[in-house]
């Protein structure tokens, strides 16, 4: 399970980077022809955007791999332990429901772009590509959450919020606990 969890981390990391870090260098090459050789390139704009977007909402995953999302603590984490556990199945149950009906969404979006065979103005690149990673980023991130619940749902509500992260990252990491309590923390 933590060489699958492993793996599957790796991939989100690699995945989001090579989009992010492509588009960014589609960005500078379409800079350099446009103000350097004074010759623009007309799909760069384009498939840049394209690119740089699908980088980002790949990263939606790994920002909650990182429990890095956008959250109210300050309250949450002034709370009782038992009261943040059922918080944290709730929040994480609803997140799951959204993020399915998100990539269900999506799929049908996708497959009415691959039906009418839609093109984008400007390049003519298929609107069924561009669209291919929302109801895939939705899934990845249904994942993410899905992990998340298990984890919060196994340790219970004898630990707080920060010390199920640190738990989390250390299982990531390939390192656990002596005694698998992280209470303690």
């Amino acid at each position: 399970m933590r060489r699958l969890e492993r793996f599957y981390t790796a991939f989100e990391d690699a995945a989001a980077g090579v989009f992010f870090f492509s588009g960014i260098a589609l960005v500078f090459y379409g800079v350099f022809f446009r103000y350097v050789l004074k010759s623009p390139i007309f799909w760069v704009d384009e498939i840049s955007t394209y690119i740089l977007v699908w980088g980002c909402v790949l990263g939606w995953s790994i920002a909650q791999r990182e429990g890095r999302h956008i959250k109210v603590s300050l309250l949450y984490d002034r709370l009782p332990p038992k009261v943040q556990w059922v918080i944290s199945i709730f929040s994480n149950s609803v997140s799951i429901v959204f993020c399915l009906f998100l990539a269900y969404l999506g799929f049908l979006l996708e497959a009415k772009y691959l039906k009418t065979g839609q093109l984008s103005l400007n390049t003519q690149f298929p609107l069924w590509i561009v669209y291919f990673f929302v109801p895939i980023a939705a899934l990845m991130l249904a994942i993410r959450f899905t992990r998340e619940l298990y984890h919060v749902i196994k340790q219970g509500p004898k630990t707080s919020s920060k010390a199920r992260l640190y738990e989390y990252e250390q299982i990531m990491k390939g390192v656990s606990s002596q005694d698998g309590d992280s209470s303690a923390l």
